[in-house]
């Protein structure tokens, strides 16, 4: 007889071996017919294993797909922003998440990293589920009364910069200088707001045109905010998925932590050095002083955010 964690170890290594297939071998091996699939029963519990707004908007396609084949089934979200998915229509109830009550629960996960396969894709298999998707479901936030004076007041078209992810990892941060040549060229052809959970150059000043908002807003000015521009631009991070659901446009700066093939979200433009090294999802300093984010000029990005905001794109040289 196996003791708990021998089962434990053993399915971690089924898991990852499982991981090497497509979406039809891990639906197929580890539910074998005629046992139901998690997503075919009559109530589900869920929740995502990464704890960022992003990963828990990842989801969205999955409620939805659940809802299209078992229309019936009663889908409960442990969700650690339950006000973002109190309205979605194919969720029977939210909650907020503890790991308590996470238990007996359906993980939605990704991992191992870097995935072999989208990762939507990935996460809806932990439950069965053969999906291919590119479009979240956008939230229903209701941001403050000054927020939304503070945007009005700003003429269009917007250039929303989200520079900092969070701090997970800091393979994902493009050279302040890189940050400061854009910015630079941005403010003399468009406004320019800055978000995020603290500003990426406190006290400095970059004229009329650029609206610091990092390290002012709530949960749901953040999103709203995201909503409100021509374009959004960061790295793949959680502003990168608000604008996905929103069909915001967006330029993103990957570098080498990760591939944008992880995702296919349309209207995206998407900067990846694709170095030996990458995709490596390394959450420790990176050995090669993030040579990967060095390569990626900041003229290259401006003219890539050009084209996103007008109506004619300009192409990338």
């Amino acid at each position: 007889m196996i003791s708990g964690w021998e089962r434990e170890k053993l399915g971690r290594i089924t898991r990852r071996w499982l991981g090497f297939g497509g979406p039809q071998s891990v639906v197929n091996v580890r539910w074998q017919w005629p046992f139901r699939k998690p997503y075919e029963r009559a109530e589900i519990r869920l929740y995502s294993l990464g704890g960022g707004v992003g990963d828990e908007l990842m989801c969205t396609p999955i409620f939805r797909e659940i809802r299209r084949l078992n229309p019936g089934c009663q889908i409960t979200f442990l969700s650690r922003y339950p006000e973002m998915f109190r309205s979605n229509p194919n969720l029977h109830a939210v909650e907020r998440y503890s790991a308590k009550d996470a238990r007996g629960a359906f993980r939605l996960s990704y991992v191992p990293v870097p995935p072999r396969r989208p990762l939507i894709t990935r996460m809806a298999e932990c439950i069965g589920l053969e999906l291919e998707a590119d479009q979240l479901d956008a939230p229903e936030v209701s941001p403050s009364l000054a927020i939304q004076e503070r945007i009005a007041a700003i003429p269009q078209p917007r250039v929303i910069i989200q520079p900092q992810a969070s701090r997970w990892t800091p393979n994902k941060s493009w050279p302040l200088d890189s940050w400061r040549e854009l910015i630079e060229q941005l403010v003399e052809r468009f406004e320019v707001v800055e978000v995020g959970t603290a500003p990426l150059f406190p006290g400095h000043d970059f004229g009329p045109r650029f609206h610091g908002l990092a390290g002012e807003t709530s949960l749901a000015d953040f999103v709203w905010t995201i909503s409100q521009g021509a374009v959004f631009v960061g790295p793949p991070s959680g502003g990168m998925h608000i604008a996905n659901s929103f069909r915001v446009p967006s330029v993103i700066i990957f570098g080498g932590y990760e591939s944008p093939a992880g995702y296919f979200y349309p209207r995206t433009t998407a900067f990846y050095s694709g170095v030996p090294c990458a995709p490596c999802w390394l959450t420790e300093p990176c050995p090669y002083s993030l040579k990967c984010l060095h390569m990626i000029p900041a003229a290259k990005v401006f003219r890539g955010i050009c084209g996103a905001v007008e109506p004619t794109p300009q192409k990338l040289s």
